[in-house]
């Protein structure tokens, strides 16, 4: 159930910031011309690494399941997805192969995914997005899209199986895109989960085995290389 319930909160992630504080959002009536904007923006970036703290808002529990991690992003396809807390998984994937780990009595696990199709759509619509691709994802979504304070790009699903489980999602992103603020996943059932990101750092060198789908280099090197480098 944890691998399941892991899955669909990637869908989402890349696919969550309230806003009513926050100016009312006018939506665009030709998202075109921002939609291309953002992907000019994106198009110069080779690599963002992201922290998140992960919400997940359920109509039977009064407060949010929390969880923390993080997310590691490298041109053309690589990508990252590690929780950290409250227990560790890590889900790696490119083009050609995914790979998943839970940590157990002290050691990594690889995991035998029987779901690997699915897992290698999710991640490379997450890389899509978050490369300001969002061309080739306009098969599988329409496009909406809010401004203000912030720009928010709403996707939803065409497929009615695929809404049957996630009715949108949206991007929320500083109003110059110089950062994802959040991600928020909607249920039909009204249920959500929300990524909020913080730490987001841009062109950074990842260190050799970040993305090894055998052995990953474990995230304290990681981060340390991010974080210490010039």
């Amino acid at each position: 159930m944890k691998k399941l319930t892991h899955i669909f909160l990637l869908a989402s992630a890349f696919a969550a910031f309230s806003v009513s504080a926050e100016p009312t959002l006018q939506t665009v009536a030709d998202p075109r011309p921002i939609l291309d904007a953002l992907q000019h923006k994106m198009s110069s970036v080779g690599t963002v690494y992201l922290e998140f703290t992960q919400e997940r808002e359920l109509k039977l529990f009064s407060e949010p399941l929390k969880s923390e991690g993080v997310m590691l992003i490298e041109r053309p396809d690589k990508i990252r997805w590690e929780t950290t807390a409250p227990y560790q998984t890590i889900l790696l994937g490119d083009q050609k192969s995914v790979a998943q780990f839970e940590f157990n009595d002290g050691r990594w696990e690889k995991l035998k995914l029987g779901f690997p199709q699915l897992l290698q759509r999710v991640m490379q619509q997450m890389s899509a997005m978050n490369q300001g691709q969002l061309d080739t994802l306009t098969n599988d979504f329409s496009v909406s899209l809010a401004t203000n304070s912030e720009t928010v790009v709403t996707m939803t699903p065409t497929d009615k199986n695929v809404r049957s489980m996630m009715s949108s999602f949206e991007i929320h992103l500083e109003p110059d895109f110089s950062a994802t603020r959040e991600v928020v996943l909607n249920e039909p059932n009204g249920d959500l989960t929300r990524i909020i990101f913080h730490n987001e750092k841009r062109n950074v060198t990842f260190p050799p085995g970040a993305f090894d789908q055998t052995k990953p280099l474990p995230i304290a090197a990681v981060r340390a290389a991010v974080n210490h480098a010039p």
